[in-house]
């Protein structure tokens, strides 16, 4: 009997932790890209930080400037319902970072990174996790992370990314 209670808990225990890892929470998200090294006129960099509530903002620099622009990400399916769901496809929560690192250093070109910050009850007295997607990632994990960048540059109004580089 007392084998049947350890079995039973031990099985719990390992579902509960694997529903946990599904269901990661976080509280901010900031993707950032870089055009890569170009002439000066030609260089530009943004990033989009998403908050988990939907407040978002872009900011932009290139030669001429720098632009900054808040905006508010819909919490219907068009939304924080489709970023969840690519987050969740892109498998940035199952598979530690170091694992999804490419071998291969690509020279040149542009560069692409995501920045996850989980979320921590404010009552610990410590720094939130942090999930840091590496700019080259194994061919296997490519195609999730793309779709991810694509859905969270998407996420972006109309008008935003036509004022800036963002496609």
């Amino acid at each position: 009997m007392k084998i049947t209670h350890i079995l039973l808990l031990t099985v719990l225990l390992l579902f509960a932790g694997s529903v946990q890892s599904q269901t990661q929470k976080w509280s901010a998200l900031e993707y950032s890209h870089w055009s890569g090294p170009v002439s000066p006129q030609y260089q530009y960099r943004y990033s989009i930080i998403i908050s988990n509530d939907g407040s978002a903002n872009v900011t932009y620099k290139d030669s001429n400037g720098e632009i900054f622009r808040e905006f508010k990400i819909p919490s219907n399916k068009k939304g924080m319902k489709k970023l969840k769901k690519a987050l969740k496809n892109s498998k940035v929560f199952d598979v530690p970072a170091e694992t999804m690192k490419s071998d291969r250093t690509l020279i040149g070109g542009s560069e692409s990174s995501l920045v996850i910050t989980l979320w921590q009850d404010p009552m610990l007295d410590q720094p939130p996790g942090r999930i840091e997607v590496p700019t080259q990632v194994k061919e296997e994990y490519k195609d999730g992370i793309e779709k991810l960048y694509s859905t969270i540059k998407g996420l972006v109004p109309e008008e935003i990314r036509s004022e800036t580089k963002i496609n």
